[in-house]
């Protein structure tokens, strides 16, 4: 049909041409000669064209019907033939498997498409047909032609199948080969063993065929690499460009026998040096182990009760490995044993220093008379293990820990002492001064009274220590001073004020820290009355922190001597909940967030904290807040789930031109079309009518 229109088409542009030539022939020319021109062109041009249309339908009559459908099947099976044929190719040049029983089948399919008109060239393989042949040919023949390489192709799937099957365990035996030989591939046999058997499906196939290639070459890499490494102590020779060269030509089987005489070369060379140094590291280990063990015993018995014992299973752990590796193929193993092992060692040094250096720079803070303790003088020494050998760091780290074990432990006992002094014990003995005038030793139930008791006597002039027994001096009185704290909230009305236990805050958390001297900090929380009361905190300046549930944290100084001291605490805010570890970074940038909502407040008078801005949603409702304290004409208020700023006087002439627009009596506030809570709305009224505008509400909405 298209054909049809086609020639129509151009037969009725032939006439229009000699119509147009006849036209322009009389204008231009003779007038006879235009008209012999129409009367003799018109007639030819429609017999041309009525001859031409005649033949091409007897043409098309005369073609086969089934001939167009052939030469597509055709088409087709030439096609598949072509891709079935690639991919064995690639998967050959891939893997080196080759399936020559196929080969011979896919020529045959070929050469039975020949016969019934497909051609395939061989050089860029396009297909053609040819169209006589295919006259000649049944239907039938080409699809019987089909189903044979259908047939073809299944065949290749069976054998490729067997194929990477054995593939898969030549791979495996390799393995085995190259773990026997002593290489480590622990890692890439369970990569293998992972590796699931592929359903009988090309794509599976070829898919199981590239993850043993890549498992396979990352193998024998990581084996030229181990063998370097170990060449590295002895001859650095190594067989690695012949195993590459192998990998390129896909000679696995040859990169592995490479790798084995490699690695049986390696091991009778570094036999000796594989022997002496796991004897050493074993021993090496030993002797930390027994410095350990001795410093863990001696931590145990000290009488502090001090905790920092030093663990042994790691050492425990290297002695295991290193006495079960027996080969020398494992030398470079060895060596990151003991690389480990030295690390380990002066890890733990370098622990026991740090320990030390930070104990006794807490213990300097409590100014402690010389005849308790004395500084060690290992705080400002280097230790650093002697690494030249192995032994040498064992004993070097025996050496040191031997050294740092009773600093350490002396350190760890005076402050522990000192610590309880200052925290509960010196209260105690105070407490017991004023009530007897003298402690006993037996009266004060803790380890070590005689150091407490002495210590008492080295921080107070007023009291001496002998036979003993703590004395208050002669002539001297002990004045316990009590202090009392009250937490109560500064957000109640004053009738409320008056009744001290309604305004109490109950647990709220009292932190009170000595700001120079001896460090001395207290924790206290209060009772359903507000207070807490404090025992001889001892005079001097003091850091008093007070938090409360929904109070703002209190901060100050306080001066002791004091019988009492009262807190206040503001609730928290909106403000609070909103800005909380977000004020600051808002108002450093605050131009740059807000610029948006400015914009937004000029144009519609109101911004919510829906609105999108420069900034994460959470803190939006903060730049909001701010935005409101920085500028005296806007508003900040909740709406609820979302929070509001507006203009007050922008939002007011809105009211007013709405009111005025509408002209009743009175008004609704649905009438006035205010995108603002009910509350904002009355406010707007109450601010118009202030200036002058009254705006008369109905009765339930003015309410």
């Amino acid at each position: 049909m298209t054909r049809d229109i086609r020639n129509i088409a151009i037969a009725v542009a032939s006439v229009l041409v000699v119509l147009i030539i006849t036209v322009l022939l009389f204008i231009f020319g003779e007038s006879d000669i235009a008209l012999i021109f129409a009367l003799v062109g018109v007639p030819i041009i429609i017999v041309v064209a009525s001859a031409w249309y005649i033949k091409s339908v007897k043409q098309r009559r005369l073609e086969d019907p089934a001939a167009r459908v052939k030469e597509r099947e055709l088409r087709s099976v030439c096609g598949n033939l072509v891709h079935l044929r690639n991919r064995m190719h690639a998967i050959e040049d891939a893997h080196s498997i080759a399936i020559p029983e196929s080969v011979s089948e896919i020529a045959v399919v070929e050469s039975s498409l020949a016969e019934i008109g497909g051609g395939i060239d061989p050089d860029n393989q396009s297909i053609t047909c040819d169209q006589e042949l295919i006259k000649s040919v049944t239907l039938f023949a080409v699809r019987n032609t089909a189903e044979s390489l259908e047939q073809t192709e299944t065949q290749l799937v069976e054998r490729l199948y067997d194929a990477a099957i054995k593939h898969g365990e030549d791979v495996h035996a390799k393995l085995e080969t190259l773990s026997d030989a002593g290489y480590g591939i622990e890692s890439h046999r369970s990569e293998l063993a992972s590796l699931a058997q592929p359903a009988k499906n090309l794509d599976e196939i070829t898919y199981y065929l590239d993850r043993l290639k890549i498992i396979t070459e990352d193998v024998l890499r990581g084996c030229v690499d181990d063998a370097k490494k170990l060449a590295e102590y002895h001859t650095g020779d190594t067989s690695a460009a012949q195993v590459e060269d192998a990998l390129n030509k896909q000679d696995y089987s040859g990169a592995v026998s490479t790798l084995e005489q490699d690695i049986a070369t390696l091991k009778t060379a570094t036999e000796e040096e594989f022997q002496a140094y796991r004897s050493s590291l074993v021993s090496a280990i030993d002797t930390t182990i027994d410095a350990v063990n001795t410093f863990n015993v001696a931590n145990v018995a000290d009488a502090t009760g001090a905790t920092g014992a030093i663990d042994d299973k790691k050492f425990m752990e290297f002695k295991e490995t290193v006495v079960a590796l027996l080969s020398p193929e494992k030398l470079v193993q060895l060596n990151e044993i003991g690389d480990a092992f030295v690390k380990h060692c002066q890890e733990i040094v370098d622990r026991m220093h740090a320990e030390l250096s930070d104990t006794e720079t807490q213990i300097k803070e409590f100014m402690v008379p010389d005849y308790f303790w004395k500084e060690s003088g290992l705080e400002e020494k280097e230790y650093a293990l002697d690494t030249e050998k192995i032994e040498s760091v064992a004993a070097s780290f025996a050496s040191m820990i031997c050294e740092l074990m009773p600093a350490l432990h002396a350190d760890r006992k005076a402050y522990k002492i000192l610590n309880s002094y200052h925290q509960t014990v010196e209260r105690q003995i105070k407490k017991g001064l004023v009530s007897n005038g003298s402690v006993p030793e037996a009266d004060l139930k803790v380890a070590h009274p005689e150091d407490f008791l002495r210590l008492y006597d080295y921080y107070h002039p007023d009291a001496s220590y002998s036979n003993r027994t703590l004395h208050l001096a002669e002539g001297a009185k002990m004045i316990e001073n009590p202090l009392t704290i009250t937490v109560t909230g500064a957000d109640l009305d004053a009738e409320a004020e008056a009744d001290t236990c309604e305004n109490a805050i109950r647990d709220a958390k009292i932190t009170i820290v000595r700001g120079s001297g001896i460090g001395v900090t207290l924790h206290q929380i209060t009772g359903g009355d507000g207070s807490v009361t404090i025992e001889n905190p001892g005079d001097g300046k003091y850091q008093l922190i007070v938090d409360a549930d929904q109070y703002r944290r209190h901060e100050g100084t306080i001066v002791l001597p004091a019988e009492r001291i009262d807190i206040k605490l503001e609730r928290l805010g909106i403000k609070d909940y909103l800005c909380r570890e977000k004020e600051r970074s808002i108002r450093d940038n605050l131009k740059r967030y807000s610029s948006d909502v400015l914009k937004e407040l000029d144009r519609a008078g109101v911004v919510s904290s829906e609105f999108e801005m420069y900034i994460n949603k959470e803190y939006r409702a903060c730049v909001l807040y701010i935005l409101a304290e920085e500028y005296p004409n806007l508003r900040f208020v909740s709406s609820g789930s979302e929070y509001l700023v507006y203009d007050e006087q922008k939002m007011m002439s809105r009211l007013i031109d709405s009111a005025k627009a509408i002209n009743k009596d009175t008004y609704t506030i649905s009438d006035l079309d205010i995108p603002l809570p009910d509350g904002e709305v009355l406010h707007l009224i109450e601010i118009a009518r202030e200036a002058g505008t009254h705006i008369a509400m109905e009765q339930h909405d003015a309410t």
